[in-house]
C-alpha cells in the first residue's frame, strides 16, 4: 500500500467544499443501495442471505466520515425497507411501512456507527501498537453490532406485520450470520475505499485512519501476487465444486480449509491492500459459488468458513509486524541505543560462550579493554552532543577494525570491551594498534578544541581463565596504559606499553 504524506492526509475542515462532503456522501447512499439489492441475489431462504454488504458499507461508511454518514445510510435503509415491503407484497399499510422502516434503520445505523467509533478509538497513531487489539475488538463487538442490527431488522418486519413471532426467532441467527460475513469480509476494504474518496474530495479524516499505512510486511511483489490469487481462488471453486458434486460425502469439507490454510500464507506475504482485496475475492468467489451451485442448505457452513478466513487473515496480517517489533526488542536488549555496541549483559553473555568454545577447541582467545580518552572534558567543554559523536565515532571505527566474529561491548560511560576470539597476544596487540592509529587519524576533524583518543588494556585468556579472570587482568592492563600518559595501549602478558604518539 503507498504511504500518504502526512501533510496531505488529514485537511482542515475550512478548506473543504460542500461539494466534497455532497460527492461522499451521495456515493455513501448510492453503494449503501447497491449493496442492499445485492444482497437479494445471494438469498438462500426467507429473509436470509449468504451475506449483506450493505452492513460492510454501513461500518466504513460510519468510520470515515462519522457522523455526517448516518443520514444517506438512514435514507437507504428506510428506501430498502420500502423496496422489501413492495418484493415481498407486505400487506401493511404505508404508515407501518414507514414506521418499520425507521425501526430498521435506527437500529441498523446505530449498529455500525457504535461499531465504527469503537474501533477508531481503539486505534493509536502508532497502528504497531493498536493493530492486534482492534483486530479482535472489530471481530467482537462486529459480532455484537450484527445481533443488535439482526434484531432490530427482523424487529422492523415483525412490526410491520410480515413475521410472526415464531418466524422472528428463527431469522435472527442468519440475518446475523450474514451481516457478520460481510463486515469481516468487506469492512475494512471498504474502509480504504471511501478513505481513498474522501482524500480525493479533500474531506477531513481523522488521522487513526492512516495508521496502519506503514506496517511491515514480508513483501513478495505484485508479480507474484498475480499469480497466488488466481491460484488460490481456482483452489476454493474446485473445492466447492467437488462439495457440489457429492454433498453427502463430509470429508469434502476440509478442501475448503485447505484453501483458508492458502489464503493465510498470501495474506501473511503480501501487502495490507493485497491482503484486504483477496479477502474480498476469496469470500466472494465463496458467496457467488455457493449460489451457483445451489449449495443453500451447506450456507451456514460455508460461511462459518468465511468468517474463520476473513478473521484469521486479520491475525496472518499482524505476523509481519509482531516479527518487526520481536527484532526491535531484541535490539533494545542487546544493543546500546547510542554507540550500537552490544549492552553489558549481553557481551559478558556472548563473551563467556566465546571463553568456553576457545578453552574447547584449545583455540586463544583475547580481550580487549577500551577507553576513550577525555570525553569528560569533551562533554564539560563542547556540550554532551560532542561527547556522544565521540562515542559513536569511537565505534564505528572499531568496528571496521574488528573481524566479523569479534564481539564489541559498551560497558558504561567511556569504557568499552572486545573480545576476539582465534586471537593471540600479537595479533590482540596489532589490533588495538590499528584501533587507537584510526581514531587519531579521525580525531584531527573531529571538532572541539579537545580531541578524542583511545586508552587499551590487551590480556589473552590462560588454560583456567573465565570472564571474570580475563577482564580483570585486561581491565589492569588499561589501567597501566591511563597511569601512562592515555592515547596508547598497554599489553598485559608481555608487560609493555606502547606509545602512539
Amino acid at each position: 500500500m503507498s504511504v500518504i504524506p502526512a501533510e496531505s492526509r488529514a485537511l482542515p475542515a475550512m478548506r473543504t467544499h460542500w461539494r466534497g462532503w455532497a460527492v461522499c456522501l451521495t456515493a455513501v447512499l448510492i453503494l449503501r443501495c447497491v449493496a442492499y439489492y445485492a444482497s437479494w441475489l445471494l438469498e438462500y431462504g426467507p429473509y436470509a442471505s449468504l451475506w449483506f454488504p450493505a452492513a460492510a458499507i454501513s461500518f466504513a461508511a460510519c468510520a470515515v466520515f462519522g457522523w455526517r454518514a448516518l443520514f444517506p445510510l438512514a435514507a437507504a435503509s428506510l428506501l430498502g425497507s420500502l423496496a422489501a415491503a413492495e418484493r415481498n407484497a407486505s400487506s401493511a399499510s404505508m404508515i407501518e411501512i414507514i414506521y418499520g422502516g425507521l425501526l430498521y434503520a435506527i437500529f441498523h445505523c446505530l449498529a455500525y456507527y457504535a461499531l465504527a467509533r469503537a474501533v477508531m478509538r481503539s486505534l493509536s497513531s502508532d497502528g504497531r501498537s493498536s493493530l492486534p487489539a482492534s483486530i479482535t475488538l472489530f471481530l467482537v463487538y462486529g459480532l455484537v453490532a450484527a445481533v443488535f442490527a439482526a434484531c432490530g431488522g427482523v424487529g422492523s418486519y415483525y412490526a410491520m406485520g410480515d413475521l410472526s413471532a415464531d418466524a422472528a426467532e428463527r431469522a435472527i441467527l442468519p440475518w446475523m450470520i450474514g451481516d457478520y460475513t460481510a463486515i469481516v469480509a468487506l469492512g475494512p476494504l471498504c474502509l480504504l475505499g471511501f478513505r481513498a474518496l474522501a482524500q480525493r474530495m479533500r474531506v477531513p479524516m481523522r488521522d487513526e485512519l492512516f495508521a496502519l499505512d506503514d506496517l511491515p510486511r514480508l513483501q513478495t511483489g505484485s508479480r507474484w501476487f498475480a499469480l497466488k490469487l488466481p491460484a488460490i481462488l481456482l483452489a476454493a471453486s474446485a473445492a466447492l465444486w467437488a462439495i457440489a458434486s457429492d454433498p453427502d460425502y463430509g470429508p469434502l469439507i476440509l478442501l475448503v480449509f485447505v484453501t483458508i490454510v492458502l489464503q493465510f500464507w498470501l495474506v501473511h506475504t503480501q501487502t495490507v491492500l493485497q491482503s484486504l482485496v483477496s479477502i474480498a475475492l476469496f469470500d466472494t468467489t465463496f458467496v457467488v459459488l455457493t449460489r451457483a451451485f445451489g449449495l443453500g442448505e451447506m450456507a451456514s457452513t460455508l460461511q462459518c468458513a468465511m468468517i474463520t478466513l476473513a478473521a484469521g487473515s486479520y491475525f496472518s496480517m499482524v505476523l509481519p509486524m509482531l516479527y518487526a517489533r520481536s527484532e526491535e526488542l531484541l535490539k533494545l536488549l542487546t544493543h546500546d541505543t547510542l554507540t550500537g555496541a552490544h549492552t553489558r549483559h549481553f557481551f559478558v553473555e556472548m563473551a563467556e560462550r566465546t571463553l568456553r568454545q576457545s578453552r574447547g577447541h584449545g583455540r586463544p582467545a583475547s580481550m580487549l579493554m577500551i577507553d576513550l580518552d577525555n570525553l569528560k572534558r569533551i562533554n564539560d567543554r563542547d556540550g554532551h552532543a560532542a561527547g556522544d559523536y565521540a562515542l559513536t565515532l569511537m565505534v564505528r571505527i572499531c568496528r571496521k577494525v574488528l573481524g566479523d566474529n569479534d564481539l564489541l561491548g559498551r560497558l558504561g560511560g567511556d569504557e568499552f570491551c572486545a573480545m576476539l576470539p582465534d586471537c593471540d597476544p600479537a595479533q590482540a596487540a596489532a589490533t588495538a594498534q590499528k584501533m587507537v592509529d584510526a581514531v587519531r587519524a579521525a580525531a584531527k576533524a573531529f571538532p572541539g578544541e579537545i580531541k578524542p583518543s583511545l586508552s587499551i588494556g590487551v590480556a589473552t585468556a590462560k588454560g583456567d581463565d573465565d570472564y571474570e579472570s580475563l577482564w580483570l587482568r585486561a581491565d589492569t592492563a588499561l589501567y597501566v596504559a591511563k597511569r601512562s600518559g592515555r592515547n596508547r595501549i598497554a599489553q598485559e602478558e608481555v608487560a609493555e606499553i606502547v606509545r602512539v604518539d
